[in-house]
């Protein structure tokens, strides 16, 4: 099922930059969405932001691991947390088989439609991912007025799709997939998804 995220996924017209470290112009792909009850690094209750965050649920049986980016940018560092936090808001989202409160919080405009798109594709072929997903390669870009672009490759190597009706896992393989996103800060300090796009990694995304 990572496939169907990397042949699936993208943003509409609020894609990133082709400039964006690591992003990429080949075909949306399929980016396998996670699920476990376990939160990004940054969580959902930062307590020092101010910012009053929904939950995210993930599956048991999900974990996801981001690599960190070697940055002291007070900025950087907030659009590099909102985007493990849109990623995990997908993931749940596409886990319940429903938008929740998450995905409304961290995406906008053509990206919570695309998002949306996602959770009912995942949702009308029964499945759901699980198991260890790791972001690395990780960059973000700062723009003017607000505006942010951030990038990572993805490794569904030991993952795996979850038959919703009988729990059967089968192995994604040694998919890799590369996110890009655009960001704009909204009103509430959020770092908000606005476009993205999944593809296949290619050479850009070869896990170590």
């Amino acid at each position: 099922m990572a496939a169907l995220l990397l042949t699936s996924c993208s943003g509409g017209g609020s894609e990133p930059d082709d400039d964006v470290a690591g992003a990429q112009s080949a075909p949306p792909s399929e980016v396998p969405e996670g699920d476990e009850p376990e939160e990004p690094d940054d969580s959902d209750d930062d307590p020092d932001d101010g910012i009053d965050r929904p939950e995210i649920a993930l599956p048991d049986d999900m974990t996801k691991e981001f690599e960190d980016v070697d940055t002291d940018d007070s900025d950087e560092r907030a659009v590099l947390a909102d985007q493990e936090r849109f990623v995990a808001a997908v993931d749940g989202a596409v886990a319940e088989g429903e938008v929740g409160a998450a995905l409304d919080f961290y995406a906008g405009g053509e990206a919570y439609i695309s998002a949306l798109e996602l959770v009912e594709r995942y949702a009308d072929r029964g499945y759901r991912i699980g198991g260890p997903i790791r972001y690395y390669d990780r960059a973000v870009t700062l723009g003017r007025d607000g505006s942010a672009t951030s990038s990572a490759c993805v490794d569904f190597s030991r993952s795996y799709s979850v038959e919703l009706q009988t729990g059967e896992q089968t192995p994604q393989g040694a998919e890799q997939g590369r996110y890009a996103l655009s960001h704009e800060l909204n009103g509430d300090g959020t770092w908000q998804v606005v476009g993205w796009t999944v593809t296949s990694g290619g050479d850009l995304c070869v896990s170590e």
